[in-house]
């Protein structure tokens, strides 16, 4: 990742953490075969184990899954947060997340049944989240983004 130009508003670690935790959904960016960009908004559940990894699910096709080609691509990845928009001043308070790392396809079923659980979690607490994974599985695939940079940016007026 580059380094932020506006330190000032740099997020500490464990903020850059909530914000990404607490997002309801992200951007993920790939490169088409072709070589043009392509970037689709989306829902994700983090995952903190031995690295930092986001679980996505998709369909079983699509355009997504047409970038990824080989075991793993470059992938970004960004969150906003909180925003406030602050018209006399001519501005927006907001909080962001920027990911950069490698996104590929799981295929371990035991994984793709907790990255499913962690996004059951996440969105639907209150149902069954293992149930769920189990209806699913076999209808969407699941993507793993394994987190090898990231920062998390902030703006706050006083108003």
């Amino acid at each position: 990742m580059h380094p932020m130009r506006r330190k000032e508003r740099q997020l500490s670690e464990e903020d850059t953490l909530r914000v990404l935790r607490e997002g309801v959904f992200g951007v993920l960016s790939l490169v088409t075969p072709e070589g043009t960009p392509y970037g689709i908004p989306l829902t994700y559940a983090v995952e903190n184990g031995q690295g930092l990894s986001l679980y996505i699910h998709c369909a079983r096709e699509g355009r997504k899954l047409g970038c990824l080609h080989g075991d793993s691509v470059a992938a970004h990845f960004v969150v906003v947060g909180a925003t406030r928009v602050v018209p006399q001043k001519f501005t927006i308070e907001y909080e962001s997340v920027m990911l950069e790392g490698r996104l590929a396809e799981v295929t371990d079923e035991a994984e793709k049944r907790r990255g499913l659980v962690c996004i059951a979690h996440k969105y639907a607490a209150a149902y069954d989240g293992p149930g769920y994974a189990d209806a699913a599985g076999k209808a969407t695939r699941v993507l793993r983004l394994d987190v090898e940079s990231m920062s998390g940016k902030r703006l706050r007026e006083d108003a």
